[in-house]
């Protein structure tokens, strides 16, 4: 076992000479007068193990350790302490010393250490504890005046649990920090939740767009490729006639030309008939010549109506087209019209909704207002009325004391009466004496309380004044935070060109390849905020336009883009690019007039061009108003754009409306706010930098402060004991000498007085219980109340949040339907062009058609007149064929035979009429089937199908296939135009917000876990300290039972929401008397208390021996007695230094050192107990 054998003390304070003190086995007393150094011995073991305080070894620097000098002794140039242990492995000494030129150094067996090596040498053994193992003067006062709080302070150091409260306090701020990076990572969630909420809208468009136009191509090469097959069979079958019709009119060309062989033979055997007949034969000659001429010239007009007739085909079936397509257009426009008028009930229906809901919402905010008013005048009663119960708890407590207290006085009255009339002379100088000790005491603790709040306050000042640093400097560090995240956020999406097309960002991430490519028009222009909007409208889509060095570059981007098929893209080589830029001084007058838009803009060096490139003259305006009057005023034909966006075109249309702030800005700003938040960060950084020099200034000063608070505390407390113990000791010898004056009419005055104080005790204590008793009744029916407006104000509160998801999501399916709204009505017109175009080439058409109608009738007519003149020249001719047979009629039979040859000749040619008629009309219609034909294969190559292997379908299903083909066209028009980018986007946006969705679980899972681990630690502690607490408490209770005889100890623990942070109250019952606080103990008594929680606190932590210094101060001889009891039982277990005065603790001492001071220096005598009261006196 760990024994303390001896102390030496050399220039130590008033300790000049080496000193030592041989320490006993079990008690060991240093007494002497006042002022001799006896303190110093205690200061020295506290200096030895590491005291920091100086104020605690009654110093104010290093030096004043160090021994002063004084008349005949000089100063010291060092000091030093040393303790000598024994133990089970042989002696050890600990020392430490301490020269005037600052060197400093602890020693182990004489060898250099360090404070660290003393601690760890006396770890677990209880040595250098505060408050237990060395117990200066004033601390027993400081335990049994301790706060609840630091009464807790007391048991959880002999617990131990502080470890667990460090635990906690940092897993604590490990909380603090992961739920503010989970708040700031919900935030960064909540805005990209709202940008993939409108991508994924359009995103499913572009899907549902790339679906039905995959389902329109199957449908249209499976529908087309059977009509193609269908007209290619017609065809085939009209080319086998018209092949046919041609072989037969070969045929019938050859016969003709036989028969007018024949005929022509024929002739010429009539050749040598006389003259008549030759005359005829002559004359039939002409008619054939001109029959001949005249189906020749037949043929001609009949040729040249057919070319007029398949003109007319081609023109009318380009009119039906026409008109079809008209007839089409004029559905689409009544679609859209029905679309458009659909939208806009919707959007009035949406818009009406909105505004009801928003009025509901306002409805419900004014309502919980008015009902949280309600509950915070519920609470306010109920806080009232439980201040007013505790008041009179507190004086029905007061009240009870007063009576016992009073009735001990009655007691005291009737039995001292007769000793204060023998000391009534004595009492009397004393109280003198002590009357101006009093004043001279109670003049200096004005003084040092004047001086105590004037440190409070400076405290208190500085406290707030550190607190607002801390809450600045916290808000800052969260500011950084936020805004380095959204920078970090807008670098990644700048560099990734997020927003911008497919194509762009394919061109950039190869942006290696392409020497001269510099950047897009959005990332080069620097636009000032406020004509963001603006600037924004008139770039539209030329924001994501190229900016490239040359034409080389530009050219090898487009072909980069052709042959990789990535889509198209505008490039603006600046060596080509030329802009256009005049001014309009008229319109620079107008008050609405801001500025030309290539001047408001800025660019980097070398992009001089852009701005005239990109704007032109265009202008911006204060407002639309401003725009319009410019133009009618001054006839201004530039583009003219508001501030708010509102553009007025160059052609004079005007293109207006609402624009989302996100969606009108985002690709302009984002350098802006890049730029911005960095900036942002220097200074806040800097802010921060001054702001925890601040802080660390105002600790310095807080703990200068508090220094010098505790020591003026320790000054008060003294004084203050001190004073009380004066003022004490004149009440009552004031209190003998006025006994002893007014004898028994005193007595009986002041018995009436008490006797009635009691009786007003007991009426006053039995109103109280009355009112105590309604405010009980008072408080349960508040309570409720409040638990009922809690509840329907947190109700209120659940709907108002559902209430506001609800107008989130109408606007946000508002922003949808007014998108849709434009590219209807954007359609709408272009249908309207689109028919008016058409309607203009029918009527040219038309009047190409009645043009060729009437060519064509007066071929016909040219024709029909031709056949009759053949026709009378056919009659004619048999007219002279009659004449000469009448005349010759010996050569009818040639006659015959030629008349059979013409015969023939004539109906060869009929037929030979029939099939060319024939064979055009067969003509005709394989031009038209070709015609087909060359349209419907323009469809398939369109859809991209490949007709190889279409299906045959039957009529039935070929018409099914046209009705589900209609529908999927008809979709696709309802869609309108889609964004096909959104779907990578979206994409984009998704992995990111699935990703910070996933880091958002990481934290909540690590809050979980911080959560259970700070509940862990509050567990373990809890049972720590509360095996702790009961065994003190059980400790505390034996000794109280000790040192009152039969009185009853507790130590209670005030009830409160957390265990581990409720105070403490110490509550005692001497025999025969009621509980009482330990405040209303008298000093003595307060003292024995105190002992006795130290003691309790040994038996949990024993050290292997304990300094107590005047702890026996406020003890008179009955308590000291006690107090001497309890020294011997303890003595057996370990070792006590004890500084004392009181005779009956020196009586207990197994070794006494006189301390006594000559010449300024304190010396060690030998002392026997049989001279102790002329040392001590």
């Amino acid at each position: 076992m760990l024994k303390l054998s001896s102390i030496y003390i050399k220039g130590f304070k008033s300790f000049a000479m080496p000193t030592k003190f041989d320490v006993s086995a079990g008690i060991t007393a240093v007494v002497g007068p006042n002022g001799s150094g006896k303190s110093n011995v205690v200061d020295a073991i506290r200096w030895l193990f590491g005291e920091q305080s100086m104020k605690n070894i009654r110093a104010d620097n290093r030096e004043d350790v160090i021994f002063n000098g004084s008349e005949k002794f000089p100063p010291s140039n060092s000091a030093e302490v040393r303790l000598v242990f024994e133990s089970q492995e042989g002696s050890f000494s600990i020392a430490r010393e301490v020269s005037r030129d600052g060197l400093s150094q602890y020693r182990v067996n004489d060898r250099p250490g360090r404070l660290k090596d003393i601690k760890e040498l006396f770890q677990g053994t209880g040595v250098g504890m505060d408050i237990y193992s060395i117990v200066g003067q004033g601390q027993v006062d400081k335990v049994v005046s301790a706060s609840p709080y630091e009464l807790r302070a007391l048991i959880e150091e002999a617990a131990g649990t502080a470890i667990y409260k460090e635990r906690k306090k940092e897993a604590l701020g490990k909380l603090a920090s992961t739920e503010e990076n989970l708040n700031r990572l919900e935030d960064i969630i909540f805005e990209l939740g709202k940008q993939r909420k409108s991508l994924y809208l359009k995103a499913k468009r572009a899907e549902k767009y790339l679906e039905y136009t995959q389902k329109t191509k199957e449908l249209k090469g499976l529908f087309f490729g059977n009509i193609a097959r269908i007209e290619e069979e017609t065809l085939f079958t009209h080319q086998g006639e018209f092949e046919r019709i041609r072989e037969e009119l070969k045929e019938l060309q050859k016969k003709l030309v036989e028969a007018e062989s024949n005929w022509s033979t024929l002739r010429s055997e009539f050749s040598e008939v006389d003259k008549e007949i030759e005359g005829f034969t002559q004359l039939l000659e002409e008619y054939k010549k001109r029959q001949n001429d005249l189906l020749e010239l037949k043929e001609i007009y009949a040729r040249r109506l057919g070319e007029r007739e398949n003109r007319l085909i081609e023109v009318s079936t380009r009119i039906d087209s026409l008109k079809n397509e008209i007839d089409e257009l004029e559905k689409r426009k009544d679609e859209i019209k029905l679309i458009i008028d659909s939208l806009n009930q919707q959007v009035y229906e949406e818009e009406k909704l909105l505004t009801s809901l928003e009025e509901k919402r306002d409805s419900l905010v004014r309502n919980y207002s008015s009902r949280e008013r309600e509950w915070l005048k519920l609470q306010e009663s109920f806080d009232s009325t439980q201040k007013r119960l505790s008041k009179i708890e507190n004086e029905l407590e007061r009240l009870e004391n007063n009576r016992e207290d009073t009735s001990k006085r009655l007691r005291l009255i009737q039995t001292q009466l007769q000793s204060k009339r023998e000391r009534f002379e004595t009492l009397k100088e004393e109280i003198e004496s002590l009357a101006k000790q009093g004043k001279e005491s109670s003049d200096r603790q004005k003084e040092v309380e004047a001086n105590i709040r004037a440190a409070k306050d400076r405290i208190t000042e500085l406290d707030t004044s550190l607190e607002k640093a801390r809450e600045s400097l916290t808000q800052e560090q969260n500011e950084l935070k936020r805004s380095q995240m959204e920078r970090t956020l807008l670098e990644k999406q700048q560099h990734e060109y997020q927003g911008f097309s497919k194509t762009v960002r394919e061109v950039f991430n190869r942006r290696d390849s392409f020497n001269g490519l510099r950047d897009v028009v959005a990332n080069i222009v620097d636009v000032p905020q406020p004509f963001e909007t603006a600037v924004t409208i008139l770039l539209g889509s030329r924001m994501q336009d190229i900016v490239v060095d040359d034409a080389v570059t530009a050219k090898r981007i487009v072909e980069f883009l052709k042959t990789y098929k990535i889509g198209r893209a505008t490039l603006l080589p600046i060596d080509m690019i030329e802009g256009s830029f005049s001014r309009y001084s008229k319109i620079e007058k107008h008050p609405g007039f801001i500025g030309y838009a290539a001047k408001l803009i800025e660019v980097p060096e070398g992009f001089e061009k852009l701005p005239s490139y990109l704007f032109g003259n265009s202008v911006v305006t204060r407002s639309l108003d401003d725009a319009i009057e410019m133009r009618r005023e001054f006839g201004f034909s530039g583009r003219m754009v508001s501030i708010d966006g509102q553009l007025v075109s160059g052609g004079g249309s005007i293109t207006g409306g609402f624009i989302d702030d996100e969606a009108r800005t985002d690709l302009l700003s984002r350098k802006r706010r890049i730029a911005e938040l960095s900036e942002r960060e220097v200074e806040l950084e800097k802010n921060i930098a001054l702001r925890e020099k601040e802080i660390l200034r105002l600790k310095d000063d807080i703990t200068e402060v508090r220094g010098y608070y505790k020591v003026l505390q320790e000054e008060l407390n003294e004084l203050a004991s001190k004073g009380a113990a004066i003022n004490r000791m004149i009440h009552e010898l004031l209190k003998s000498a006025q006994e002893v004056e007014d004898e028994i009419v005193e007595l009986v005055k002041l018995e009436t007085e008490y006797s009635r104080r009691l009786q007003e005790s007991y009426l006053k204590k039995e109103s109280l219980v009355n009112e105590q008793s309604a405010l009980k009744i008072e408080k349960a029916k508040l309570e409720e109340s409040v638990e009922a407006e809690s509840e329907e104000l947190k109700r209120q509160k659940k709907v108002l949040e559902e209430l506001q998801d609800s107008i989130v999501d109408s606007k946000l399916r508002l922003s949808t339907l007014y998108e849709k709204q434009e590219q209807y009505s954007k359609e709408h017109a272009s249908i309207l062009e689109k028919k008016r175009f058409d309607q203009e080439n029918v009527n040219l058409l038309s009047r190409e058609m009645q043009e060729v109608e009437e060519e064509t009738e007066r071929l016909r007519r040219q024709v029909a007149d031709q056949e009759r003149e053949i026709t009378s020249v056919k009659r004619e001719t048999e007219d002279l064929f009659s004449s000469i047979r009448y005349q010759r009629e010996g050569k009818e039979q040639r006659l015959n035979a030629l008349q059979e040859a013409e015969d023939m000749i004539n109906e060869l040619k009929e037929k030979r009429e029939k099939k060319r008629d024939r064979s055009h009309q067969l003509e005709m219609l394989i031009q038209e089937s070709q015609m087909k034909l060359t349209r419907i294969r323009e469809e398939i190559e369109n859809s991209g199908e490949n007709t190889a292997d279409i299906p045959v379908l039957s009529e039935d299903k070929l018409r099914e296939v046209k009705v589900e083909l209609d529908d999927y066209e008809n979709k696709l028009k309802f869609l309108g135009s889609v964004d096909l980018d959104a779907i990578e986007e979206y994409g984009v946006v998704d992995r990111e917000y699935q990703e910070l969705n996933n880091q958002k679980a990481d934290l909540e899972d690590a809050r979980q876990k911080l959560i259970e681990l700070i509940e862990k630690t509050d567990t373990k502690a809890k049972t720590i300290f509360m095996e702790t607490f009961d065994r003190i408490n059980k400790n505390f209770a034996s000794y109280i039972d000790e040192i009152f005889e039969g009185g009853e100890g507790d130590i209670k623990i005030i009830p409160g929401d957390d265990l581990l942070e409720t105070g403490l109250e110490i509550t005692v019952r001497r025999p025969g008397r009621k509980i009482q606080k330990l405040q209303l103990l008298s000093g003595g008594e307060k003292a024995l208390v105190g002992i006795a929680l130290i003691f309790s606190l040994l038996s949990i932590k024993p050290s292997p021996f304990y300094v107590l210094d005047e702890v026996d101060a406020p003890l008179d001889d009955f308590n000291a007695e006690r107090f001497r009891v309890l020294l011997k039982k303890h003595a057996f277990d370990t070792q006590f230094l004890v500084v004392t005065h009181n005779k009956l603790v020196m009586e207990v001492a197994n070794v006494l050192h006189g301390v006594t001071m000559t010449d300024g220096l304190s010396r060690v005598i030998p002392v026997e107990l049989q001279s102790v009261e002329s040392i001590t006196g």
